[in-house]
């Protein structure tokens, strides 16, 4: 899955708030042969920290309109998020699938972009203490998901390869979920754990010779890792309409800190709204 989570800088994953308060009607959806759809709309009120790039804005204000999208067509699906720390979507072929476990191929991306403007692709001027590098694309990475029922948890296992970027590099993924029902709460609880291998991580962290300058000496990280835990609460107003709320937060190893990209390796989001679900 795209996770997001991932990071840093996924520090920062894929992971992702779903709805969870409609999963008896995603069962449904994902059991049928057919094309199925299911998307939901929400105004949401967002407070978001990004791992600190050196000089730059990491505390954006997020749009408060946001949309979640899943489609299956036999065992292909797409499904889009937005509540967790940047968004994305998950790309999947479900190879195997058996009562208590399933192994899907999977393509997405595992790490935050970012170039000489920082995070965001907006036409401000260059932060000086970022001019001269170059751009880091988000990775393309494929590969496959295996996951089961252990107890009252879903637990997911990912390894993934950029093969379609540009890092030569690759992920592991673990996390685990659980669901409680609290009278008429649903409350969701995720946790897990990226790895990265040494390309991947110096790739995005690491600084070359050409792009030193005044901020910027050169750095190899290696390897690194990433934890991270999500929460969400919602309750059903009316119908088709929720209340949610929640928080993630992620934190990666101190060779991403260490990077004179980074100026702290760890992200936050806290945010509460509504949103109809068709």
């Amino acid at each position: 899955m795209i996770k997001l989570l991932s990071a840093v800088l996924l520090c920062l994953t894929q992971q992702a708030f779903a709805d969870e308060s409609v999963a008896s009607q995603e069962e449904d959806w994902l059991e049928d042969n057919g094309l199925e759809w299911q998307l939901s709309i929400g105004a949401f009120y967002v407070d978001m920290a990004l791992p600190e790039l050196i000089g730059a804005d990491n505390s954006p204000a997020p749009p408060t309109l946001r949309a979640d999208i899943k489609l299956q067509y036999k065992n292909f699906y797409l499904v889009t998020y937005s509540g967790d720390f940047f968004g994305g979507s998950d790309l999947g072929y479900q190879f195997i699938q058996e009562e208590e476990w399933g192994l899907d191929f999977i393509y997405g991306s595992y790490q935050l972009a970012f170039t000489e403007t920082g995070y965001f692709d907006t036409n401000d001027p260059v932060v000086k203490e970022l001019e001269g590098i170059r751009d880091r694309d988000p990775d393309q990475s494929l590969g496959v998901a295996y996951y089961r029922t252990v107890g009252d948890y879903l637990a997911v296992a990912e390894l993934v390869y950029d093969i379609f970027g540009d890092t030569n590099g690759w992920v592991f993924h673990v996390e685990a979920t659980r669901n409680f029902e609290l009278r008429n709460w649903d409350l969701w609880l995720n946790f897990g754990a990226n790895y990265y291998s040494s390309n991947f991580n110096n790739y995005f962290y690491g600084v070359t010779e050409q792009e030193r300058n005044d901020y910027l000496t050169p750095y190899e990280p290696g390897s690194g890792a990433s934890a991270f835990v999500q929460a969400q609460l919602s309750y059903p107003i009316a119908e088709d309409w929720e209340f949610s709320a929640g928080l993630s937060f992620l934190a990666g190893s101190s060779e991403a800190k260490d990077s004179p990209l980074l100026e702290s390796n760890y992200a936050r989001v806290l945010f509460t709204g509504v949103k109809y679900v068709f």
